[in-house]
């Protein structure tokens, strides 16, 4: 039987690098995404490359769509969150500015809507007794910044929750883990607003594939529950 790889959060970056490397290793593909715009050229691109790919369409941050897109896709073997980054002006602000409101619009967007997605997948794959539940996370969770104030406090919840899953779903042959953003992830958002914009210094500047194989390898491992890729914070 083919398996099925879902990525919730698919976009022309990281989410079509992920979808290629399971795809190469034999996987059928399920984008998630918010536009079908959006989903048909991933599923074009894909195509190309011979993988076969499906589009469904859900925002991510909404616990109920979430749950309707995993009903719609079926059996769902592996699964990544990818709700995707965002910059200062898009309710990331700095530590000194976080407050009730725009803390918990950054706890509903990278915490509590992975909540729901692993609530939605989770009673199938412990009833197989086979699947993995992969989180892009970020080095805040890791290493602390104080310009990433609300953000670090939700990925640093989320590193929480995915370490714990990983502890006491192993007995259950389902395994959770994470790949920690370190670097800008080449061609993403942050990526291009950072640099559209004189900067006194060199980012760090990762392809997507990159972090792709990250994921992949600890997928196919299983030996660690998460993996930083690139230097930021160190």
């Amino acid at each position: 039987m083919t398996k099925t790889f879902a990525v919730f959060g698919a976009g022309p970056v990281l989410g079509l690098s992920l979808a290629r490397r399971f795809g190469r290793e034999g996987f059928r593909i399920a984008l998630v995404a918010r536009t079908t715009e959006n989903l048909d050229a991933l599923v074009a691109e894909l195509a190309e490359d011979g993988i076969e790919a499906s589009g469904f369409v859900a925002d991510v941050y909404e616990p109920e769509q979430l749950a309707a897109a995993v009903t719609a896709i079926g059996r769902i073997d592996a699964v990544a969150f990818n709700p995707g980054g965002g910059t200062m002006g898009e309710g990331i602000v700095p530590v000194l500015d976080v407050d009730p409101e725009n803390l918990r619009l950054i706890l509903d967007r990278f915490l509590v809507s992975a909540v729901a997605l692993v609530r939605a997948v989770l009673p199938g794959m412990t009833e197989r007794r086979d699947g993995a539940i992969l989180f892009t996370a970020g080095q805040s969770g890791l290493h602390p910044a104080p310009f990433l104030g609300n953000v670090g406090m939700a990925q640093a919840a989320l590193r929480n929750y995915f370490l714990n899953l990983n502890a006491v779903l192993a007995e259950k042959g389902v395994y959770a883990g994470a790949v920690n953003v370190g670097a800008f992830i080449e061609g993403s958002v942050p990526h291009r607003q950072t640099t559209s914009f004189p900067l006194d210094f060199e980012p760090e500047v990762i392809h997507p594939d990159v972090f792709a194989d990250a994921f992949w390898k600890l997928y196919e491992t299983r030996e660690a529950p998460e993996a930083l890729v690139g230097s930021f914070g160190r």
